[in-house]
């Protein structure tokens, strides 16, 4: 009869474990200073249709807000529809994405891109396998661009200032890969609350868990968090 009830009282308490994951997730979520926050990219706070959108994600990676925020205009403007990208050369690109980072590789990526949106009549599917196909989207941009486009929530984003706000609760088993960090999240929040989750994060990390001088006396997850805790008896935080 051991074996039986030691299995019921692990469930039990894994049980217990995933509502108390769940509530502490929730929390972030549910910040009144982050609800209502639009994304700091441009094209991502208001509606736009899949070139514009996907223009500017692939332009992100890597990259300042503040510097795709200032160059995806100029870009559109010279390029306004996937139609007129489709057949130029990297070269009649580059030269637009000044302030850009890695800018011959965005060129090709904006490129493919805009083919794909011609060969399947602006039709960007309905899944991130099947925008990761097109060359230059990884998870990350998918997920952004499904849920801006589609409404579709079934990514989970995550950027620096996220996952450094996750590294440093330490309410997961440690990862410095973000595709690890990804599935041990999405077997914890359900669709509908993801991007959600992920602007949360993302805005806590800019204004409260920064990367060198974080925030924690003004932080409300002070209590649950590892960090904080290593922060007050005096060990200096990873500035991830």
């Amino acid at each position: 009869m051991a074996g039986p009830t030691r299995s019921a009282e692990n469930q039990v308490l894994a049980g217990r474990a995933t509502i108390e994951m769940h509530r502490k997730l929730r929390e972030i979520e549910e910040y009144p200073e982050y609800v209502g926050l639009r994304h700091p990219l441009n094209v991502l706070a208001s509606p736009h249709g899949p070139w514009e959108v996907g223009a500017g994600v692939i332009l992100s990676a890597d990259c300042a807000d503040a510097a795709v925020n200032r160059t995806l205009p100029k870009f559109l403007a010279l390029f306004p529809t996937p139609e007129s990208a489709r057949a130029v050369t990297v070269n009649a690109i580059v030269p637009h994405l000044r302030g850009i980072s890695h800018r011959g590789h965005k060129a090709q990526y904006l490129i493919a891109w805009s083919k794909h949106l011609v060969e399947r009549g602006g039709d960007i599917g309905d899944s991130v396998q099947t925008l990761t196909q097109v060359h230059g989207i990884g998870r990350k941009s998918a997920a952004l661009m499904l849920y801006r486009i589609k409404g579709i929530d079934e990514g989970i984003p995550l950027d620096t200032h996220a996952l450094r706000v996750l590294d440093r609760l330490g309410w997961f088993p440690v990862t410095r890969n973000p595709a690890v960090r990804e599935k041990q999240l999405l077997g914890e929040v359900p669709a509908g609350h993801r991007h959600r989750l992920f602007l949360s994060l993302t805005h806590h990390g800019r204004q409260i868990c920064l990367a060198r001088d974080p925030q924690c006396n003004e932080c409300r997850l002070q209590r649950e968090c590892a960090a904080a805790r290593q922060n007050s008896s005096g060990v200096q935080l990873p500035r991830t």
